[in-house]
């Protein structure tokens, strides 16, 4: 038997359970089906408890690199493990007894001790918990002084001359196959040990171009809506919808547009070749959520907690360090894993919004806002459903056609946003 079903057009909870023997109680408990006489097409429901009750911790350093050899303890009401993380950074996979249990996860100190991280309530789902540490970890071995006797300890305010010299930029790293800080050993000219660590060095530039300015005008969706044949307030809504009022953010000194970066689009277009060694940016999607008036991130669809990590999270800072992380490991396979400015086009419909690459497609969403809107027209007239939609007002048709026909488990306000936004636009006319 199977351990999960794809909900189809007709599917119901008890035909479902006599299809597979499993009671329709356990089914409703098992996937915490809050209306169970609902499905939606595409909707996996789960068959075994076991299958919703793993639990997994990911733990990364500032830099979100997998840390390696890091002992760990896992402890509930039903278990007690211990273990030491593997190279991808992952702990040992938990089966709770209930999605109610308490998970108290701890680390081990430099000096053996142990401290708690944080207690996270199971849940339903097969959980991977991603914690993050403050600090950058780098293993090095020590080296004895050549000029110091036993017992003592070498001069404080004798430095080595850096290797690299402070003032000169290094050149950005990128098509690397193992992230995060390396250690090299080697000496100073007059012998003495030292150890050069060299990490991953990301460069915007290296994919974006320069920010030349200029909002969307009335004028410009106008001219959108006459070209596609439809209500300049549907283009108005999409816009707001994907990038609510703004479609680029500042990072340091530079203008980039705002994206959201796809962990298992990445693990797609790069062939699932990084998922077991970097979960983090490859691999299952991360989940939409939203925070409670108690500070908890809660899933959209289901409402049930999940770990801030392991969300989508703000279209700032956070995307774009997911985004140069993955660059390093497939740099067209990351540009097509997120989506562009204004109306959010993924980069992987860079042939349909008039690109010969990714490249280019992206060059292109990091200049304006008027890019943003030449491409959204290409797309759209390349793309059927989404064009009928906007020509027969159709806002579920617009949300499959710009999201896909799972757009539902995806995101199942985007419709009713849709008519919101398009009603604000008429109220402001």
């Amino acid at each position: 038997m199977s351990n999960v079903h794809i909900v189809v057009e007709g599917d119901t909870l008890s035909k479902i359970s006599i299809m597979y023997g499993v009671p329709v109680s356990d089914l409703k408990n098992i996937n915490e089906l809050p209306d169970p006489n609902k499905l939606d097409v595409g909707q996996r429901i789960m068959l075994k408890k076991e299958d919703v009750l793993g639990f997994q911790v990911l733990i990364l350093d500032k830099d979100r690199n997998p840390i390696q050899g890091l002992a760990y303890r896992l402890e509930s009401v039903s278990l007690m493990i211990k273990g030491i993380t593997g190279i991808d950074g992952l702990s040992h996979q938990v089966m709770t007894a209930s999605p109610q249990d308490k998970v108290r996860i701890l680390v081990q100190r430099m000096d053996t001790s142990l401290k708690e991280i944080v207690c996270i309530v199971s849940g339903y789902g097969n959980k991977l918990v991603t914690l993050i540490s403050p600090s950058i970890k780098i293993e090095a071995n020590t080296e004895s002084h050549p000029d110091v006797k036993p017992g003592q300890l070498p001069n404080k305010h004798d430095k080595p001359k850096p290797i690299h010299d402070p003032k000169t930029k290094q050149p950005p790293t990128s098509d690397k196959k193992d992230l995060g800080p390396k250690t090299i050993p080697t000496q100073t000219p007059d012998g003495k040990p030292l150890t050069k660590v060299e990490g991953d060095i990301p460069d915007l530039g290296l994919f974006l171009d320069k920010y030349v300015g200029g909002d969307i005008s009335k004028a410009d969706i106008d001219a959108a809506a006459h070209e596609l044949k439809c209500e300049p307030g549907l283009i108005y809504a999409i816009a707001r919808q994907e990038s609510a009022h703004s479609s680029f953010i500042k990072i340091g000194n530079r203008i980039v547009p705002t994206i959201l970066y796809e962990r298992h689009q990445f693990a797609k277009h790069s062939n699932h070749e990084y998922d077991k060694r970097y979960p983090d940016i490859s691999g299952i999607a991360y989940k939409r959520a939203r925070k409670n008036k108690k500070g908890e991130w809660k899933e959209i669809k289901s409402g049930r907690a999940v770990s801030e990590n392991d969300i989508y999270a703000s279209g700032g800072v956070a995307q774009y360090k997911r985004l140069v992380k993955a660059y390093q490991l497939n740099q067209d396979a990351a540009l097509e894993s997120c989506s562009w400015g204004k109306f959010q086009i993924m980069g992987f419909n860079y042939k349909n919004s008039g690109f010969q690459d990714v490249k280019g497609f992206v060059r292109a969403m990091s200049r304006s806002d008027a890019e943003h809107i030449k491409a959204f027209l290409k797309f759209a007239k390349s793309n059927k459903v989404l064009l009928s939609g906007l020509q027969n007002k159709e806002f579920e048709e617009i949300a499959r056609g710009h999201n896909g026909d799972n757009w539902k488990n995806i995101n199942p306000e985007y419709a009713s946003n849709l008519e919101k936004f398009y009603n604000e636009y008429l109220l402001q006319q």
